[in-house]
């Protein structure tokens, strides 16, 4: 995941919307069809290398930016930011289907993701402070 794709998460969310990430491990985009209507989606947004596999998509599809200066930065409001408790979904993964051949949805509630910044805080946060002693974190 880079910087462009986090901004895009972080605008769907600031927007009201639940992102569902999808890996690109995914046979085709039938399988991604199907998990867009299981979770109600209302739409996709596409990295524009894969827009030419997305023909019969159930929802509207749109192009996502690839560079900083894709991203429109016109002054506009935000609205609110909803009032969230600690079971509300904040972003849909799915497994790798491997199991049944079908991957199934997994919501990731509020209180997960604390959960999961608050270890990654705690396990990231380098111990050595001199120039040759620098901590190496892999996550994958």
């Amino acid at each position: 995941m880079n910087y462009i794709d986090v901004l895009h998460i972080y605008g769907l969310s600031r927007a009201g919307y639940i992102p569902q990430l999808f890996s690109i491990r995914l046979p085709n985009p039938e399988v991604v069809y199907e998990l867009l209507n299981k979770a109600n989606a209302c739409a996709l947004v596409v990295d524009p290398s894969f827009e030419g596999l997305l023909r019969g998509c159930p929802v509207p599809t749109h192009r996502a930016a690839t560079t900083i200066y894709d991203i429109d930065s016109h002054e506009a409001p935000l609205p609110s930011l909803p009032t969230l408790g600690g079971d509300d979904t904040v972003f849909i993964f799915h497994t790798s289907g491997s199991t049944s051949g079908i991957p199934k949805l997994v919501p990731c509630s509020l209180s997960w993701l604390d959960s999961a910044v608050t270890k990654s805080h705690q396990i990231s946060t380098p111990s050595g402070r001199t120039e040759r002693n620098q901590d190496v974190t892999v996550w994958m």
